[in-house]
């Protein structure tokens, strides 16, 4: 049998939304990024999140914001992508916020001579080269006539940085040429400004005329804060050439090794299928590439690369009983084999990621960033909800 499943910690996440929100009060909009599945944790996290403080939301397709009602038919939700206009039904049936990144879509969706109020985020590209608009004059045009409409509610503006600008200017870069790009409209008759994320949230001061923030990772419990230490002469090193740039770039006041409270709200946990004896000599897995030393006890788990492990996992271990055990041999698509001892029953619980297994250690052994990890093992596995120490939901695969 194959009980492989993540399990999430409500408890944990609800901590988190307080911390922020307490920590960063200067805010007035605080936006929940729920894109690929709440990173991985399930749209079913929506009411944890907005009962303690996270107020808005964002999404990038319609599918997932349809999702989120699932759950909640009143929080406000940003669809960040562009909406297929023939889905505007859709955007008005269930309370929808779209983007507006470019003045053909603005005029298409004008031709479309909508009737119900539609609120509307405008996109600025000030400097990634993504989606948005990236010249002042259009930026004026689309404003007024959004303005001018009697059914579009300009509700919000934003942009998004391509670096934290920590030891480059590039984030100073965008912010100066937001300002130009927004300098024909007034930002101020705008309800919410948000530029950044996680990391920027964390990494630099409120931008003046910003009220509103975007936080995907670090309401998931984990610490994007850039790092620095005096300690080793690689690290002196390290930190006389950032300075060294910021005093070239002229760079902006940041921030480095922020304190805050948060708690990782996601472990990964797979049961033992089979144990069995391996003699010395013999090889385990595809194409034969591991081979004993010695005789050696190995257990064979039911997940692989189709639960969101890499193929190639370099010193990859699990946990059991609180003790470690290495993966042996190549990850299959759906089974893994590891080294055990004689304390492992076949009954006892393995956890894969979580606790004893930081994300950071288990990204690093699949060569993934700690993002991928989370969505590559909680898009593909159920999901079982934690609260107060009792499952109060499980979500099947």
């Amino acid at each position: 049998m194959n009980s492989t499943h993540v399990e999430i910690n409500l408890d944990n996440l609800a901590h988190n939304a307080k911390t922020i929100t307490k920590k960063y009060n200067d805010y007035k909009y605080f936006i929940g990024v729920l894109k690929s599945e709440a990173y991985g944790h399930g749209e079913y996290i929506i009411n944890e999140l907005y009962n303690n403080g996270i107020n808005y939301f964002a999404v990038s397709y319609i599918n997932e914001a349809l999702m989120v009602r699932k759950y909640n038919e009143n929080v406000p939700i940003l669809c960040l992508q562009p909406v297929n206009l023939d889905d505007i039904n859709i955007v008005i049936k269930n309370n929808l916020t779209i983007i507006i990144h470019d003045m053909e879509y603005l005029n298409k969706l004008i031709d479309l001579n909508i009737k119900d109020k539609i609120k509307i985020h405008m996109k600025i590209d000030s400097g990634m080269n993504r989606l948005g608009f990236k010249d002042k004059e259009e930026i004026k045009k689309a404003y007024d006539i959004i303005n001018n409409s009697d059914n579009l509610i300009l509700e919000g503006i934003f942009s998004h940085f391509a670096t934290t600008g920590i030891f480059d200017n590039k984030w100073d870069y965008q912010v100066n040429n937001f300002k130009k790009l927004t300098s024909l409209i007034d930002l101020s008759k705008i309800p919410i400004v948000h530029l950044g994320s996680s990391v920027i949230l964390l990494s630099h001061p409120k931008i003046d005329f910003c009220n509103g923030i975007r936080m995907g990772i670090l309401l998931y419990g984990y610490n994007v804060s850039p790092t620095s230490s005096n300690k080793g002469i690689k690290n002196i090193l390290r930190n006389f050439r950032n300075k060294f740039y910021q005093k070239r770039y002229n760079i902006s006041k940041t921030y480095s090794n922020v304190k805050i409270d948060l708690k990782p709200s996601i472990k990964m946990y797979t049961n033992i299928i089979q144990i069995k004896n391996v003699k010395k000599g013999e090889f385990i897995g595809y194409g034969a590439k591991y081979i004993a030393k010695e005789d050696m006890l190995v257990a064979v788990l039911p997940i692989g690369y189709n639960n969101g492990i890499s193929r190639i996992n370099d010193g990859g271990y699990v946990y059991i009983n609180n003790k470690k055990y290495f993966i042996v041999g190549c990850i299959s698509m759906n089974m893994m084999t590891i080294k055990i001892d004689s304390d492992v029953n076949i009954t006892d619980k393995v956890l894969i990621m979580g606790d004893n297994i930081t994300l950071g250690q288990f990204s690093r052994a699949n060569n993934l960033s700690i993002s991928e990890s989370l969505l590559n093992i909680g898009k593909n596995n159920a999901r079982i909800y934690i609260k107060d120490n009792n499952i109060v939901y499980e979500e099947k695969k």
